[in-house]
């Protein structure tokens, strides 16, 4: 079984600027925490298909991963 995020959360990242904290929980128990800035974030929810945080839980990482991926690529 691949990783999964397991929550969400909003944070206050530098100057204040609201980022989301994705926990991503792996088969054997481990766990992660990923911050994601506004356009990560907003990638990882268009990419899952949802409105609001609490539907990413049970996703896979890959959402997390591409959403990263592409925030790297549009500021490059």
């Amino acid at each position: 079984m691949a990783a999964v995020i397991s929550k969400v959360r909003i944070a206050a990242a530098h100057e204040g600027v609201a980022e989301l904290v994705v926990s991503l929980e792996f088969a054997n128990g481990g766990q992660s925490e990923v911050p994601l800035d506004h356009d990560a974030g907003a990638r990882l929810l268009r990419s899952c298909g949802v409105d609001e945080i609490d539907g990413l839980i049970g996703q896979s990482w890959e959402h997390v991963r591409d959403a990263l991926s592409g925030a790297y690529n549009n500021l490059n």
